[in-house]
């Protein structure tokens, strides 16, 4: 009785906070929008609703900082693909050491390549000259995270944002400093714990140099909840719950749930509330797996995200911790 009314607590707080959610301020006005685009496969597979989990591995560098600490081992190390829309590509990746009573320090990387674009003038006004141009964005930067109790670890990270064209007679990029911070705070009733993190804060961003508008950054504070909600007889249920306030957004709710049937396979789902139903995006789901490679264990993730106008998004991942 008491966990279903803890549990239940939970869940009437996230829908309290999420009250407001589906209300839009200021959409579009936000420069590098990619910083807010899942990093990885088993996040997205989750309904990007991970800011508090602790085995994340190397992608806690990107997700939560604070996440680093719990990183097993010497280090881990991650790599991520995504074939984005309009034949884009998301590319992501991080590396983590731990560094026992020391901490753990990271290194991520976060980026959005548009490929080829037709260059089109009023004379050329479809592109068949075959001139092509190219947008870049990247993040890049350290991390460090440190546990201040058993049970209590924060972290953060600073990073080099860019974005720019390549392949016209005016290229330019754009740069700026963000900076991440994150917390995670664990409990051993049901593997319960709260994540937050405060994302993407720094400077705006001018692309027009013979105009005073500037871009702001997509900051984003997300808090999260995540646990067992009970003990099952054959593998393990992870349950978690996220809110996001964008800076664009009043605020949005992500739901997602993970299945562990062995040690070594695993089953997602996620629903963003926020989003889903409003918006174009519908269901995520995805599947993970583990295994032991010598002294390295070594991960493979796979995630599909559901779109009605848009194109569906396959994301794959791959993980070493050493």
């Amino acid at each position: 009785m008491k966990s279903f009314v803890r549990w239940s607590v939970t869940a009437g707080l996230l829908a309290a906070l999420a009250v407001p959610a589906q209300a839009v301020e200021k959409r579009g006005t936000a420069a590098v929008k990619f910083l807010t685009v899942d990093s990885n496969a088993r996040v997205a597979a989750l309904g990007s609703s991970a800011t508090s989990y602790t085995d994340l591995g190397a992608y806690s560098a990107l997700v939560n900082q604070a996440g680093m600490v719990y990183v097993q081992g010497k280090g881990a190390v991650g790599v991520s693909y995504t074939k984005y829309f309009a034949e884009m590509t998301l590319f992501s990746g991080a590396v983590v050491w731990n560094l026992g009573d020391n901490g753990a320090v990271g290194l991520g990387f976060h980026s959005l390549m548009s490929g080829d674009i037709p260059i089109t003038t009023s004379t050329d006004p479809t592109g068949l000259s075959g001139k092509n141009f190219s947008v870049t964005g990247m993040a890049v930067g350290p991390s460090y995270a440190r546990r201040l109790t058993d049970t209590f670890s924060v972290g953060g990270s600073v990073k080099l944002v860019s974005e720019g064209t390549s392949g016209t007679t005016t290229d330019k990029t754009t740069k700026s400093i963000a900076f991440d911070a994150g917390t995670i705070y664990t409990t051993d009733f049901h593997k319960f714990r709260i994540g937050a993190s405060f994302q993407n804060f720094g400077a705006d961003m001018k692309f027009v140099e013979a105009s005073n508008v500037k871009q702001t950054l997509p900051t984003t504070f997300r808090i999260g909840f995540a646990g067992e909600p009970a003990t099952l007889p054959v593998g393990s249920l992870m349950m978690s719950a996220e809110i996001w306030k964008l800076r664009e957004y009043d605020s949005v709710i992500n739901l997602g749930a993970e299945y562990w049937v062995n040690r070594y396979i695993a089953g997602r789902v996620g629903w963003k509330a926020g989003y889903s139903g409003k918006e174009d995006e519908g269901l995520s789901a995805g599947a993970g797996f583990k295994w032991d490679q010598g002294n390295m264990k070594v991960g493979f993730d796979y995630s599909y995200t559901q779109f009605d106008l848009l194109d569906d998004l396959h994301r794959i991942s791959v993980s070493v911790g050493f």
